[in-house]
């Protein structure tokens, strides 16, 4: 399984748009990979995972086209992670020889409510929303999405809607993906330490870094959890553990965070870190 994370920011990116903090400031001196764009990945060039606003670039620099992609995963509806604007041009005019007439998205209930309030007020093309097809997902639930088998877990996120986390299996391998989560709770750690795989790729969200709040996670939240799993069972010497989801507001340019982590066996992600899982 390759995991190709596009986007490595958090919410606002890194720097922030309109931010002009010392951290920020020197992510546009420095450059490089401490330059962060909005959270997404992508399994196998198959499976997406979030449709954030930078989605069209993240596929213009690495010569993708979400034509050839079947299947997108959602994990909540916050603005950086779903931006279902960008469906109006996946056809009539603007798209042309998809691979795919339709594109499957799975994700809680709310991803399609905010695709229906957005379109209710500005009309979408008939042959554009037929081809756009919506499957509402649940914490516990195990659905068939391609050749990958994927389990909907719960985050610690948004109590304004169910937030998700996702194991995503393709019989050889499994990725466990916990970005936009707080420390995951006892009850999903005990569900992780009995999956039947151990995991090869754990991505974590970092976007507390130095800080603390409780729908994140923070740095050292993160080695916790590495060796919590670890522990329990669920990973080996052979899992990739990755930090993502990184902040201005609490975590520095790239070169320190990895000094953070470094000796912990945790991969720092940045923009366009590929992975075989």
């Amino acid at each position: 399984m390759k995991l190709h994370i596009l986007g490595s920011g958090g919410g606002e990116g890194y720097p922030a748009l309109f931010c002009n903090c010392v951290r920020c400031n020197a992510a546009r001196k420095v450059g490089g990979k401490s330059i962060r764009t909005l959270s997404q990945s992508l399994i196998d060039d198959q499976l997406l995972i979030d449709f954030p606003v930078d989605t069209p670039a993240h596929f213009r620099k690495n010569g993708l086209s979400m034509g050839n992609i079947e299947n997108l995963l959602i994990t909540h509806v916050h603005a950086d992670h779903y931006s279902p604007q960008l469906f109006e041009i996946r056809g009539n005019c603007f798209a042309h020889d998809l691979k795919y007439e339709k594109l499957n998205v799975y994700g809680n209930a709310d991803v399609e409510r905010l695709f229906n309030g957005f379109y209710n007020l500005f009309p979408i093309c008939d042959d554009v929303r037929e081809n756009i097809v919506f499957h509402a997902v649940n914490p516990h639930d195990q659905v068939q999405i391609g050749k990958y088998t994927v389990t909907v877990l719960q985050a610690v996120h948004a109590p304004e809607q169910v937030a998700l986390n996702y194991i995503i299996d393709d019989g050889k391998s499994a990725l466990l993906y916990l970005i936009d989560t707080g420390y995951p709770t006892d009850e999903t750690i005990d569900f992780l330490a009995k999956y039947p795989r151990k995991f090869g790729g754990v991505i974590m969200d970092g976007t507390m870094g130095s800080g603390y709040y409780v729908r994140h996670m923070n740095f050292e939240e993160n080695i916790k959890l590495k060796n919590r799993l670890m522990d329990v069972g669920a990973t080996d010497g052979n899992t990739k553990f990755v930090v993502a989801h990184i902040t201005h507001n609490c975590a520095g340019l790239h070169e320190e965070i990895e000094t953070f982590f470094k000796g912990s066996g945790i991969i720092v992600a940045f923009d366009d870190l590929t992975l075989e899982i």
